[in-house]
């Protein structure tokens, strides 16, 4: 287990991009998890760029980054190794 609030459907590598799929515990309702989609590139200058989706309230009504796509972007980083071992890729983030 990665984290005890976030689960990944899919992680894969498209082009210098990773896409990381997955639901993420509400911290409001704990009985909810949020469908969460984020696009993670590191940009030719050095910085790391991240778009995303959520299905949360934040996001959909607010149109902001919300808690559970930076938790799962997270998440991913932290566990990337272990996530994506036997992909064949070298993991540098």
């Amino acid at each position: 287990m990665v984290s005890k609030d976030v689960i990944f459907d899919e992680v894969r590598r498209v082009g210098r991009e990773w896409v990381i799929r997955g639901r993420v515990r509400s911290r409001s309702r704990p009985n909810t998890w949020h469908s969460v989609e984020v696009r993670i590139r590191r940009l030719r200058n050095g910085e790391v760029a991240m778009v995303g989706r959520c299905d949360c309230e934040a996001f959909t009504k607010g149109h902001m980054v919300c808690w559970h796509m930076l938790h799962l972007t997270n998440a991913f980083i932290k566990n990337r190794h272990r996530l994506v071992s036997g992909l064949g890729f070298s993991v540098n983030y």
